[in-house]
């Protein structure tokens, strides 16, 4: 065969990718100000590139689908194809994923990702399809830490009487709790007014969701904590999933690569073991919207939140939980 030939079979190989015509929705709950929007983004470009338009993305954002757990029914029941959602919501249905949610569990991002891109994190993820969804990948949704309009936070005691804003999530609520603070369960969209008003000290969120909700102009205060490192999480409606060709399945899986590069590039990465100053540094987004970055005494904050580690072994499952501490180096 000459070489001309064979380029051309192999051309024509690649073009013979049996890829039907449809529409992907892909749904998420948050504003494309954040680095899911970013990763949806460069999913939907390779999808319809690759397939030479024959399959087109749908991105649902901004809120139009609802709460975390409307984006997930609606992946369940199929209304959307493709969905993000997080750790701390799909543990409700699959109670291992709140091993995401135990505070200080990973030491430092390097830790987490080993964990969630390994194969112990693609395991926890596939226990999904029990319920009726397909598990494509985890990914970084940022650091965690505590805006407020009040003080410097750095250590237990400081958050005395302070209402701090938290997800529908009891491992949260109760780290919350261990740091002093007063939880309060709110959705993200009714915290900026709750901060102007009064109605909340402070908030538990990341840096990105500072910026992307605009807090920092209620709020000029932030540590940031991480104590915990939810993912996200991309999943798919199973039935959905299984009734795709090979190469239709191909496609999606080669541009997950896509979106996570896109996502976890995009979150800003903080040394808690840095002087005040260099977290500040990499901070810059707040610290140049006016808000004071303060150091956590991290020592002091996973200490007193070990007994929250504890309580939650039994529900999730003491033998799995412990396994995975012993894993990650807790």
């Amino acid at each position: 065969m000459t070489g001309v030939a064979l380029a051309v079979l192999l051309a024509s190989g690649a073009d013979a990718a049996d890829y039907p015509a449809m529409t992907i929705k892909f749904a998420d709950v948050i504003n494309r100000n954040f680095g899911y929007y970013q990763g949806m983004v460069a999913l939907k470009t390779e999808v319809e590139s690759k397939s030479g338009g024959k399959i087109k993305v749908e991105i649902l954002t901004d809120g139009v689908m609802g709460t975390a757990k409307d984006v997930l029914e609606a992946a369940q029941l199929g209304t959307v194809q493709m969905a993000m959602n997080t750790a701390a919501y799909t543990q409700n249905v699959v109670p291992e994923h709140g091993i995401y949610n135990l505070p200080y569990l990973f030491k430092d991002r390097k830790a987490w990702q080993e964990f969630s891109y390994g194969p112990m994190g693609q395991e926890l993820g596939a226990k999904i399809e029990r319920r009726g969804l397909k598990f494509l990948t985890w990914n970084s949704a940022g650091g965690r830490g505590i805006v407020n309009n009040r003080k410097p936070l750095a250590r237990p005691a400081d958050f005395t009487g302070l209402k701090i804003r938290t997800m529908p999530d009891p491992v949260i609520v109760d780290t919350i709790k261990a740091f002093n603070g007063q939880p309060v369960v709110m959705h993200l969209p009714e915290v900026f007014t709750s901060l102007q008003q009064g109605v909340l000290d402070g908030a538990e969120v990341s840096i990105e969701l500072v910026t992307a909700f605009k807090f920092h102009e209620a709020a000029k205060h932030y540590t940031e904590t991480q104590h915990i490192m939810t993912p996200g999480m991309v999943v798919a409606n199973l039935a959905w999933w299984n009734s795709l060709n090979r190469d239709t399945q191909a496609l999606i899986l080669g541009a997950i690569s896509a979106f996570r590069k896109a996502n976890d590039t995009w979150f800003i990465e903080v040394d808690l073991t840095a002087p005040v100053e260099q977290q500040a540094a990499k901070m810059k987004v707040l610290t140049d919207r006016g808000v004071t970055i303060t150091k956590p005494d991290i020592a002091a904050l996973k200490a007193a939140t070990a007994p929250v580690v504890e309580r939650y072994k039994e529900k999730i499952g003491r033998a799995y939980v412990e396994g995975v501490m012993k894993a990650v180096g807790y």
